[in-house]
């Protein structure tokens, strides 16, 4: 309903009969009621364009915050007991998974080569588990896990080179006859996109969260537009990720930007407040309980409207940086007086009835912050290195300042992690860094898992990163293997083919003619390594390699042979 403004009665007006009154008023009411029920979509879409353009405006005051508030303390139930590392890990990467991967494996070798690499789940857990390795145990080339002077017998024993590559060619994710990248851009991928996202929302979330990007490198062409270039990440080149996560560094949501089709056909929840907006609201629609939780971002996301949109539609309070021309008519002072009153100054404004604080704070330079939950009380302090005193002093810093620096970083720690020991995940298929990135961020959350019921449970002495990776690594290749000879059955059901006695490496050239110390000793009977009938118990004790010494109709003496040019 319009609001009818009432106007003075004059004198004349005064003498007026109530039943001309009651006529003018229903005659008010029957205009407005006719007015509404004319208005065309565009007049209402112009009426609401007009209120929040009202909604928008600011009233900004030097006064007192009425809305400080903090996020409630994060609780989680205590396990009974400390599982294994690779339970942690099976959580994000469970069989369902591993079926999906292997039958469209198969399947894709049927469609490219028709004919079936004949895969399996344990077959792939065991070469996920090498790629694990591999990122930790780094090589210039997948070739030197396998060669003879570079050998590696954790990766080399559990299967051929040949194989690895086979499932390096061939592990897929969807089917190439339904998918339609028109429609979804990442159909390579999305079955795995999306069963990660599905087991990070399951977790038991903290209360405060950062969102932020996270860049997936690949410098590759056939990504087309998904591929992005940040310079200020560690990888410029990649396909950006948008990431919700805790101040511990857990992934909780991600969203994959695909640049017009990142929210589908929709234009997004909240349209015309920008992308960086979009993606706020999309990543904090999944957050169980609003009320109790404050969310972190940088300037690229953050505007006023957006801060009041969560705050009105979600009940969620936020805080971040802000660029300057985003502050619809707060006028702080400005920066070069803020510098002349030294570090630690700072100047604020304030809309109790928006529920929104702004403040510019001047460390090494200034930066403004604005807030729905916090403002300068308490002021806090902060050491910082004077060059005049030549120490560190104590210089003042507002709470919404402290507040972000403290809850900011849980994204940047996430990717830290993740490119502390990076799956290699070199191919020409764009979608396999995206795969190998969950992968990553599957290991990582479940390690923040395990360390989180380790100190739940009291236990002090913890795995490392490193060491609950590499246990991880090495529960996927035994799991599921049988020993002894495999029976007749099924080709899904047979065991990974494991080499059980490698090749020995032929001594080097200058140690092999060197003629000194050759010497004969018994070992047990094998190959001659020079000629390919003889076996012999003969073994030369410098060089490690058995060698034959023949008597009677045909002798020969490969002993001899092999140690002269």
């Amino acid at each position: 309903m319009r609001v009818i403004e009432e106007i003075p009665a004059s004198s004349s007006d005064l003498d007026s009969s109530d039943e001309d009154e009651e006529i003018i008023f229903r005659q008010h009411e029957e205009i407005e009621s006719a007015s509404e029920d004319s208005l065309t979509e565009e007049e209402e879409e112009e009426e609401r364009d007009q209120k929040s353009k009202k909604a928008k405006g600011f009233r900004w005051r030097k006064e007192r915050f009425e809305h400080q508030s903090a996020a409630a303390a994060s609780e989680f139930r205590a396990p009974d007991e400390l599982s294994s590392a690779c339970s942690y890990f099976v959580q994000f990467f469970d069989g369902d998974l591993f079926q999906l991967i292997a039958e469209q494996t198969n399947l894709y070798s049927c469609q490219l080569i028709g004919a079936s690499i004949n895969t399996n789940v344990d077959e792939l857990k065991s070469f996920v588990g090498i790629k694990l390795i591999m990122g930790v145990v780094r090589m210039p080339s997948m070739d030197d896990y396998w060669a003879e002077a570079t050998r590696y017998p954790k990766i080399a024993d559990v299967m051929p080179i040949k194989r690895f590559k086979c499932l390096s060619r061939f592990i897929h994710f969807q089917n190439n006859e339904t998918s339609d990248p028109a429609q979804d851009r990442l159909c390579k991928v999305t079955p795995v996109l999306e069963h990660i996202r599905k087991k990070c929302l399951e977790i038991d979330s903290e209360n405060q969260f950062s969102i932020d990007e996270m860049m997936v490198p690949y410098k590759g062409k056939k990504a087309g537009s998904l591929r992005q270039y940040l310079p200020s990440k560690p990888h410029h080149w990649g396909i950006k990720i948008f990431v919700r996560a805790g101040v511990s560094g857990i992934v909780y949501d991600f969203l994959t930007y695909t640049g017009k089709s990142t929210f589908g056909t929709a234009k997004g929840p909240v349209k015309e407040l920008g992308v960086g907006a979009n993606v706020v609201s999309h990543l904090c629609k999944t957050i169980r309980n609003p009320s109790e939780c404050v969310v972190y971002f940088d300037n690229f996301f953050t505007s006023l409207p957006l801060i009041i949109h969560l705050k009105e539609s979600l009940g969620l309070r936020s805080l971040g940086t802000i660029r300057k021309n985003r502050l619809h008519g707060c006028t702080l002072e400005d920066d070069r007086a803020l510098l002349r009153q030294g570090r630690g100054s700072y100047d604020y404004r304030v809309d109790n009835d928006a529920k929104v604080a702004v403040v510019k704070w001047v460390d090494n330079k200034a930066v403004t912050l604005a807030s729905s939950c916090a403002a300068v009380s308490p002021l806090k302090e902060v050491r910082r290195f004077s060059r005049a005193e030549r120490r560190k002093v104590g210089v003042p810093c507002p709470n919404i300042v402290s507040q972000y620096n403290v809850h900011m970083g849980g994204v940047d720690l996430a990717d830290m992690m993740v490119g502390l020991y990076r799956t290699p995940a070199k191919s020409h298929r764009w979608y396999m860094c995206l795969f190998w990135q969950m992968a990553d961020i599957a290991i990582n959350n479940g390690w923040l898992l395990y360390r989180r019921d380790a100190k739940s449970l009291g236990v002090e002495k913890h795995k490392k990163l490193k060491a609950f990776r590499l246990e991880v690594a090495d529960a996927l290749i035994h799991s599921g293997k049988k020993k002894g000879r495999p029976s007749k059955g099924r080709e899904d059901d047979m065991p990974t083919r494991c080499i059980q006695r490698p090749t020995t490496p032929r001594p080097v050239d200058d140690v092999r003619y060197d003629q000194l110390d050759h010497f004969p000793v018994f070992i047990d009977k094998g190959r001659c390594r020079l000629c390919s009938d003889g076996q012999t118990t003969i073994s030369c004790q410098k060089c490690g390699v058995r060698l034959c010494i023949v008597t009677g109709k045909s002798p020969r003496n490969c002993f001899q042979k092999f140690h002269k040019k």
